[in-house]
């Protein structure tokens, strides 16, 4: 099971607690700089919302740009603020199926679509669901007594492939997971290499290893039943030791 969605949100400032939320659908706020990533995970990904040109090549057949109905690169959130802020990196496999109201302008820059993007995981993330919280749980072990808001902003929920698979939860060819990750995923590890990197289930940990990335912490998958067991668990509660281990080694209380 893959993260996906999205839920109905009253406005507010999102630097404030955000509710958790229920249901399915998302209103999304005219603020979009407050979702917006850092200018260099921005400059990573604006090619992808181009669109991508490999959805004319590796990936034709296999992924699909269909804005209106929700489907471009996504899943993205988090990194609010600099480069600097961010301590966490949790890779995740791919983006599940578009909600039945999810959609996006097609009309949109690139920038656009990334700010639109990132929000809509953002407030995803608030509902409830086995995912999201155990997702939760792990910000909230790392930074206790932050919002989700500020939590996020020391964190970059990166995908590994970054369109939904042919079938959601199942495989990815291999052509279309190789540009992928050479032209997005392993630029964004280059970038974060001396942060908490975490590679959260096979999927993700296979795709890390194929771009020639080794410095990570490999743990199950966030999402059930793999992410409800005990061992998923004790794992992820591991997590914030790790951050605290890489934050030392850059000189960052």
């Amino acid at each position: 099971m893959l993260d996906r969605g999205g839920s109905r949100a009253p406005p507010h400032d999102p630097r404030s607690s955000v509710g958790l939320l229920t249901g399915r659908s998302i209103e999304a706020v005219s603020e979009p700089n407050r979702f917006r990533p850092c200018p260099e995970l921005v400059g990573i990904l604006a090619p992808a919302l181009a669109p991508c040109r490999h959805f004319t090549g590796a990936c034709a057949g296999i992924a699909r740009w269909d804005p209106v109905h929700g489907h471009v690169p996504r899943g993205f959130t988090g990194a609010f603020g600099t480069l600097h802020d961010i301590e966490l990196v949790l890779v995740v496999a791919e983006p599940g199926d578009p909600f039945h109201d999810e959609r996006y302008n097609p009309e949109s820059s690139p920038a656009e679509h990334i700010d639109k993007i990132a929000e809509f995981s953002f407030r995803a993330l608030m509902r409830r669901d086995p995912f999201c919280t155990n997702f939760r749980q792990i910000l909230a072990d790392c930074w206790p007594g932050l919002t989700p808001y500020e939590q996020m902003r020391r964190t970059w929920k990166a995908e590994s492939y970054l369109c939904s698979a042919p079938r959601e939860s199942g495989s990815v060819p291999q052509k279309s997971r190789s540009v992928c990750g050479r032209d997005y995923l392993a630029p964004q590890l280059a970038l974060l290499a001396d942060r908490a990197i975490v590679a959260c289930g096979r999927k993700a940990q296979k795709r890390l290893e194929a771009v020639g990335f080794t410095r990570f912490r490999a743990v199950p998958a966030i999402a059930p039943p793999e992410g409800n067991k005990p061992h998923a668990r004790e794992a992820h509660r591991e997590i914030p030791t790790y951050v605290a281990e890489c934050n030392a080694k850059r000189g960052r209380q």
